[in-house]
């Protein structure tokens, strides 16, 4: 894979994951939908029904820091599409993030028995999740040149924590009066994952400003399982192998998570409900787990950095010489490695209804999410409408690190024992995808009987 592709995959991460990651806080006030049970507390569970197949569920929940929207990087040339960073970098950070989780729930079932008191479940579910930190002037290097860093010594290394998993479940809830009380176990196995090293992320450039000579200087390593096989120093470019997504169900990389929730209904009208989802949610990769690194020193004589012309293909551009210089530069070497882990996102929600009338309820979510690298705290306010039985309509104002103007809503229709949904967090960006720096969605069906 030579460099306009790697440059390519990296750049269709914005749109395709394109605030901060998978929220979910309208599903979460939507409690009597099943997938409120799989995905944010175990204690739910529709309100008179006692047998449920969750079927297919789709939920994405991502942002790029900033105001960088699609409309700004690719651009129509003639009959093909084209990279352009020249409106995008004046809209980047000094630092900047991309932040994407994505949940695909397949198959689930849920029993309860007849006297509501015992409640089972047992389902799968594929999740990916993400943050990938990138300094301005890497975009703004490879497109401008390096005119405005004369005599500058400048820091461009990318720091990531990316990984993708199966989730194989089990849970049980318990009713005790007005409490209702849910676990579940998951089995975690690790389809990829690639994460840099927190204490080697360091590529440098440096421009002497008499001979405009480059320096770049690398210490810089990483850990992969099954996304990078080999960075080939000795043939020209970069060999690159990307897995499916799903195409693992058994491997060696096993963790475990816990989720645990609670409903509390105090008098008729108002309803109390907390959980935790992820807990000590820990991936441990062993297959084709590889550990990378690169520290070296190189002087390129070339004053100018052809960016435009390598990431989108240029006839008059000899690529073999680029990668030969790109891997004189980096001399990556690999080694087996053991101390690739990777976290599921710990979530927690605490939230309340209270029903006005028959039709009408108000409810308050508070939503607080931890990885790694990144946490982030939302606050939801949001009101429900039944106008039918099998009819809810709702809406939500939320305030995150990220934005204090979301406006959420949901829609879920139930006739019999059929469930469909869809929501987000923010409906703005649902629908504009490719001009907004910013996406919440959720759509799901499920039967209950």
């Amino acid at each position: 894979m030579n460099l306009k592709h790697i440059a390519a995959a990296l750049l269709l991460t914005l749109p395709a994951a394109a605030t901060f990651a998978q929220q979910e806080m309208m599903l979460n006030a939507v409690p009597n939908l099943w997938h409120s049970n799989t995905s944010t507390n175990p204690a739910f569970f529709p309100e008179k029904k006692h047998v449920v197949i969750g079927l297919p569920a789709f939920g994405i929940d991502a942002a790029h820091s900033g105001d960088v929207t699609y409309k700004d990087i690719f651009r129509k040339d003639g009959d093909r599409t084209v990279v352009d960073f020249g409106n995008a970098i004046s809209k980047l950070d000094p630092e900047n993030d991309l932040e994407f989780d994505q949940r695909i729930e397949t198959v689930s079932f849920g029993f309860r028995s007849p006297n509501d008191k015992w409640g089972f479940q047992v389902g799968h579910a594929i999740a990916f999740s993400g943050v990938i930190t990138y300094p301005k002037a890497l975009p703004e290097l490879l497109w401008n040149g390096n005119a405005s860093y004369i005599g500058q010594t400048v820091e461009i290394g990318v720091q990531a924590d990316v990984a993708d998993w199966h989730e194989w479940s089990v849970g049980a809830m318990r009713q005790f009066g007005p409490l209702n009380v849910g676990a579940r176990v998951k089995l975690l196995t690790g389809i990829s994952a690639l994460r840099t090293d927190d204490n080697r992320h360091s590529m440098s450039i440096y421009t002497d400003p008499d001979i405009y000579q480059l320096t770049l200087k690398t210490d810089y390593a990483f850990y992969s399982s099954s996304i990078i096989s080999a960075i080939d120093t000795a043939d020209l470019g970069f060999d690159i192998t990307l897995d499916a997504l799903g195409n693992k169900l058994r491997s060696k990389n096993n963790g475990l998570a816990f989720d645990l929730g609670g409903v509390l209904e105090l008098g008729d009208r108002l309803t109390l409900n907390a959980s935790v989802i992820n807990l000590g949610g820990a991936i441990h990769f062993k297959n084709n787990a590889r550990y990378f690194q690169s520290k070296a020193e190189y002087q390129y004589t070339g004053s100018v950095i052809p960016g435009e012309d390598i990431i989108n293909g240029s006839d008059d551009i000899d690529f073999d010489t680029k990668l030969d210089t790109l891997n004189d530069i980096f001399r990556f070497t690999q080694t087996p490695s053991e101390a690739l882990e990777a976290q599921a996102p710990l979530r927690i929600y605490a939230g309340g209804a209270f029903e006005l009338t028959k039709h009408w309820s108000v409810g308050l979510t508070v939503f607080h999410q931890k990885k790694d690298r990144k946490s982030n705290t939302a606050v939801g306010a949001n009101v429900r409408w039944l106008p039918l039985r099998w009819l809810s309509l709702g809406a939500m104002y939320s305030v995150n690190d990220r934005s204090a103007a979301n406006l959420g809503f949901h829609l879920a229709v139930t006739p019999g024992p059929v469930q469909f949904y869809f929501l987000s967090d923010n409906l703005l960006n649902a629908f504009t995808l490719k001009s907004s720096s910013a996406a919440n969605l959720r759509a799901g069906l499920a039967m209950a009987f």
